[in-house]
């Protein structure tokens, strides 16, 4: 069922209105104030436990006495007594409901039983939820405060193009506060609650297909439904609706892709950062930022040629620092005819650079600064502008707020204002948010702004094929227990389990225990040179405890190697369990692939340098899961060893192409690998030469338990 009549009804139930005259009021009383106060035009009814009238409306007594189904029953009663309710508002055929009362999956085991309870009563009937422990909603197009916060009571934000959705009835209000003061339009708060049936990714559902909302703001805790926000992110994408995201918990939440080195080096922003990259949304680091950049995204393009015009040269340098460290944007030199436009009206020291000093110059005419400001973003050169202002006259202020309204609604380019003077030029500041021009009070706000656009502009969203696919097939295999830490298995019973789902190792002989002829016979079939593995249990980097020769040429050397390895196993006190002979490869580069799996986002892929450089060059890339053969190739890219695989300084490019066909194996297993699986490593991963194909030179599976 389509949350419509959730977030757009033209009749409204209140259950729990309280009949109390108080100062302040809450719960269901409170949203019948806000509803009252913000001119709600459809039908209002509302239950109190006694009868009475207020502001005029009639009570009931119960639910069930209406005569008719409202579009939209809101509960605010004791927690044991929701399930009743809901139960009415059903029996008279209402689909949608707003759970105000808090005491479910919050609290403790009782409350999550409770709220599984009404949250299978609402499906079984094809119905949806906002809540429970929701603050409600405001729809700000249709005047519609369903919501208890109490700074509804006051002025609401103006109607706008930001769809605000947060998973935080407190902080929606601050948010709420934020807007006003800067004039931010809303088209949407919604505060989800405990999400016990309907979701954050609903509610983007919903805001896509409303045409109110033109970019999605989201303040997220927890996804906990990756694969739809996968899904939903590439519809909002193919919408044309940008995704803002604010992501709490930061540096709380760890992650363990599996251990080992992909464990050191995917830290706990990874799997959300790869999200941000692959699902083309603007991550926003402070939550005051949140709206400044939702509404700038709501009304600029990827810019990636800016020019920057200030009355101040420092404060224009600080702009031009600020985007230039974010490398979205370069700031071309204005062209000759632009700078002669602007001559008449700037001091006679102008040179033809980026950013522009004007000064005070051109506020000596009328029309002198919209005249500079016009001939910059007349040049073809030029994506945008940026207006970086000082504290100025208010006389001169009035001009700038004029001239960049005129000059966007003329060009369509964005300009933008950053101007940190809310009491010198207030007014100035408040005129160009009523014009709708973006206005920014920090210089890192705007810079994310610009490089969030840009990034989410250039963004790779797996095909809708790779998605059904995989996804539905059984990616998802990600839970709690993706928080424990993964027992390594040992290599040779890694290598025995990848080798069963098709990965490809190099010739390979086991011998058990410490039989020295046998290890002789066993490397004589495999062929000289060989490479001598020392297979201890619980250990994964055996060069720390000499355990590796790679290349030992005839059995004299292999039998010195081999005592070496059973002294520094006895030395060490290891569980030693054998010897492990392979084929000598000779890679021209080595490698490190990780697959792990991330609580919240799932199967997530590691790439990087690998063998001895794996730690010192800490170099790596981490996406979701699945992508295609193209974005496989961007993720070796995105790698400084992408440099030497694709040929750096003048030598021969290795075998990129058997690379990408060996990391769609790995990444194909994840469906395979089981309930018990916690990780894979590959390291190193041998790259030959154009043609040669690459080598599983050396695998760690990590599991969870004592089995597999």
């Amino acid at each position: 069922m389509t949350i419509e009549k959730l977030l757009n009804p033209k009749s409204i139930a209140l259950v729990g209105v309280s009949t109390k005259n108080a100062t302040f009021q809450v719960g269901a009383r409170a949203v019948f104030d806000h509803l009252r106060l913000h001119g709600y035009q459809g039908r209002l009814d509302i239950v109190t436990r006694e009868p009475a009238t207020i502001d005029g409306i009639d009570s009931v007594t119960d639910l069930s006495r209406l005569t008719h189904a409202p579009d939209c029953v809101l509960i605010s009663v004791p927690a044991a007594d929701v399930h009743s309710v809901v139960e009415k508002g059903l029996a008279l055929g209402s689909r949608a409901f707003v759970v105000l009362t808090g005491g479910f999956s919050e609290s403790g085991e009782d409350g999550t039983r409770e709220q599984a309870r009404i949250a299978r009563l609402v499906r079984a009937h094809d119905a949806v939820m906002l809540g429970p422990n929701t603050t409600g909603y405001v729809n700000f197009a249709n005047r519609i405060a369903l919501s208890s916060t109490s700074r509804v009571s006051a002025e609401l934000a103006p109607v706008g193009d930001v769809g605000l959705v947060v998973q935080s009835g407190a902080l929606g209000s601050g948010l709420l506060e934020e807007s006003v003061r800067n004039g931010i339009g809303l088209s949407h708060l919604i505060s989800t609650g405990n999400e016990a049936v309907t979701s954050l990714v609903d509610c983007i559902d919903h805001l896509i297909d409303d045409p109110a909302a033109k970019v999605i703001a989201l303040y997220v805790e927890s996804f906990r439904e990756a694969d739809r926000m996968i899904a939903v992110s590439r519809r909002a994408r193919e919408a044309g609706k940008p995704i803002v995201v604010y992501k709490a918990g930061r540096s709380d939440v760890g992650r363990r892709a599996a251990a080992g080195h992909t464990g050191a080096l995917v830290g706990t922003r990874d799997a959300y950062a790869a999200a941000v990259r692959q699902l083309g949304w603007i991550d926003v680091t402070a939550i005051e930022d949140l709206l400044p950049i939702a509404n700038y995204a709501a009304r600029s393009g990827a810019a990636r040629t800016m020019a920057v015009i200030s009355i101040s040269g420092g404060y224009g340098g600080c702009v031009a620092d600020a985007l230039a460290e974010g490398g979205h944007v370069t700031l071309p030199a204005p062209s000759a005819r632009t700078v002669a436009r602007m001559r008449d009206h700037v001091p006679a020291f102008l040179s033809a650079s980026n950013p522009i000093d004007v000064g005070g110059t051109p506020f000596r005419t009328a029309e002198g600064y919209a005249e500079c400001l016009d001939a910059l973003a007349d040049d073809p050169a030029i994506d945008g502008v940026v207006i970086a202002n000082t504290p100025i006259v208010p006389a001169w202020a009035a001009r700038v707020s004029d001239a960049a309204a005129r000059t966007r609604a003329r060009t369509g380019k964005p300009v933008s204002v950053i101007w940190p003077s809310e009491i010198f030029n207030g007014e100035a500041l408040a005129a160009l948010r009523a014009d709708k021009v973006p206005v920014f009070g920090r210089v890192d706000s705007f810079a994310t702004a610009v490089a969030g656009v840009a990034t989410a502009s250039e963004s790779r969203i797996a095909p809708s094929r790779l998605l059904r696919e995989g996804r539905e097939a059984g990616w998802s295999t990600a839970g709690s227990r993706a928080e424990e830490a993964g027992r390594a298995l040992d290599e040779s019973r890694s290598k025995t389990m990848l080798k069963s789902l098709g990965v490809r190792f190099p010739t390979e002989r086991f011998v058990e225990g410490r039989d020295v002829e046998a290890v002789l016979r066993a490397a004589a079939d495999v062929g000289y040179p060989v490479t001598l593995k020392g297979i201890a249990a619980g250990v994964v980097h055996k060069s720390e405890f000499g355990l590796v020769a790679v290349g030992v040429p005839d059995a004299d050397g292999l039998s010195a190697h081999i005592a070496a390895m059973t002294e520094s196993a006895d030395k060490h006190g290891l569980d030693f369990q054998g010897f492990l002979l392979g084929e000598t490869v000779r890679p021209g580069a080595e490698v490190i692939v990780g697959l792990g799996l991330d609580p919240e986002f799932g199967p997530m892929l590691t790439f990087g340098a690998g063998g001895i450089l794996t730690e010192i060059m800490q170099d790596a890339a981490v996406r979701l899961l699945p992508m295609d053969a193209g974005e496989l190739r961007a993720m070796i890219e995105a790698c400084r060893i992408g440099k030497v695989l694709n040929g750096a300084r003048g030598k021969a490019a290795l075998d990129v192409d058997a690379l990408v066909a060996f990391l769609e194996t790995l990444a194909g297993l994840a469906p395979r690998l089981g309930r018990d699986f916690a990780g894979v490593e590959i390291n190193p991963v041998g790259v030959g030469a154009a043609g040669e194909g690459v080598w599983a030179l050396d695998a760690t599976v990590f599991a969870y338990g004592e089995g597999t």
